[in-house]
Parts: structure tokens; sequence; C-alpha cells
């Protein structure tokens, strides 16, 4: 599969960056990865048309990439082609599809456990935030203790608020992962 990257905007010395996290390299090595630009005039219905499946990945938000996120998710879904969101990207496709977003402090940088169909696995946590409700025509995949969910798959559209790629042994719901064919 060619599956494109969305990247988090660094900056030094006055100069953006994009930037990907080198977990993805490992993760998805059995695919060709594509980084997306953050760049707004790029012809995202013909970027669409090549890609099989778009992760919009972790890291910081901005209003540039957020609009090209926004972009690229929207051609994907013209074409029915899986987009998958990871943290970052999780937060964004729930509420861009209507879910509920929520903060939750004191949930980055740790470990806990998940429930995925009454199986514990431990995920990391590298976010602020969490999903209270997922868009109504999702299916709730993995729930929190607290209640809050985790993974949700929505036909070609998926989220999970953990990090894979950071991962020793890298997880994904059995469901998300034939979307991504890992």
């Amino acid at each position: 599969m060619k599956i494109g990257l969305s990247q988090r905007i660094l900056y030094h010395r006055g100069r953006a960056y994009d930037s990907l996290e080198h977990g993805w390299y490992s993760y998805l090595k059995e695919h060709m990865l594509f980084p997306l630009q953050n760049n707004t005039m790029q012809d995202f219905d013909a970027l669409s048309q090549e890609l099989d499946a778009v992760i919009l990945t972790g890291g910081d938000d901005s209003v540039l990439r957020r609009a090209c996120e926004i972009k690229i998710t929207n051609a994907m879904m013209k074409q029915l082609k899986p987009v998958l969101g990871v943290c970052h990207g999780a937060f964004l496709l729930t509420d861009l599809l209507g879910g509920k977003v929520i903060e939750l402090p004191g949930h980055s940088d740790t470990k806990h456990t998940v429930n995925y169909f009454n199986e514990q696995i431990t995920v990391n946590s590298f976010h602020s935030l969490a999903i209270a409700e997922p868009q109504v025509s999702a299916r709730r995949l993995v729930t929190s203790d607290d209640g809050s969910c985790e993974a949700w798959i929505d036909g070609t559209l998926a989220a999970v608020v953990w990090h894979p790629e950071r991962m020793s042994t890298p997880w994904l719901p059995a469901e998300i992962n034939l979307l991504l064919k890992v």
C-alpha cells in the first residue's frame, strides 16, 4: 500500500519544517510511505487518487497542518479510501465528524490499560484530550477505565488515541489493521 502520513510542523531558527516520527518507518516497513506536505496549494483530489490510505499522525496542532489534514481527509472520504487518525489525528477526525472531544489532564507521557472486547491491553498516552463520544455512526472498539473512547471505526475511517509507532510491540485493533493491511 502507498500510505500518506501527515506531518507536524516544527520551528527551528525562525523556519518551519515538516516532521515525521521515525517510528512510522519501522512500523509500516512493508508499505510505501509518502510524507504529506503542509501546503494548502496542492491538488488534494489528485493526491488522494495516488494514495491507498492516509494516517493523520500525532503531534502538535497548527492552523496550516489542520487545514491540510482536513483537505486530504475530505478527498480520501470522497473516494472511500481509509483514513486513520492517531492521537492528534484521532481528535481531529472525531471533531470533524461531529464527535465530542474533552480535556483530560494528567494523561500525557504515561501508559495505561484499555479494554478491547474484554481483553486488557497496555497502550501509551501522549495527550491531554479524550474522546468523550465518537460521532453517532462510529463503532467504539476500545475504551479506557474512565469510559472514554480510545479507538473507533466508521466505515473506512478509524481513530486511536495512542501511538502504535512508539510501542515496542505496536498494536492496533484487528478491525483497523484490516483497513491498513498491517
